[in-house]
């Protein structure tokens, strides 16, 4: 009986030092990093500037607003093909190359 015992207290024991070594190595190095962050972010203004003159003439601001989604649907009007296997970086460069084509092309015509 003894024994039995001992093996219950050792696995309580066991069970407890698992558990403080979880809040050591887990949860306080988290709250730790939550609270670091948090102090960070206070000390910067998060608001960015609005949206000036340039963001309406550089195409690749535009592009680099611009989602996924909103992304393929210019490459659709714009008749790009292959563009809904392309990644977010080489659609914008396809884009981009396209769109300076087309206004290389239309000053030509002019």
């Amino acid at each position: 009986m003894k024994n039995n015992e001992f093996q219950k207290n050792i696995e309580k024991t066991r069970i407890n030092i698992y558990n403080i070594l979880a809040v050591l190595i887990v949860i306080i190095p988290e709250f730790f990093a939550e609270l670091i962050f948090s102090l960070e972010v206070s000390q910067h203004k998060g608001v960015l500037q609005n949206e000036g003159e340039e963001w309406e003439t550089n195409t690749e601001l535009k592009l680099s607003k611009m989602n996924i989604f909103q992304l393929r649907l210019m490459a659709k009007q714009l008749r790009i093909h292959g563009y809904s296997s392309e990644s977010r970086n080489s659609l914008i460069r396809r884009i981009k190359r396209k769109t300076s084509r087309r206004i290389k092309w239309k000053s030509l015509n002019n």
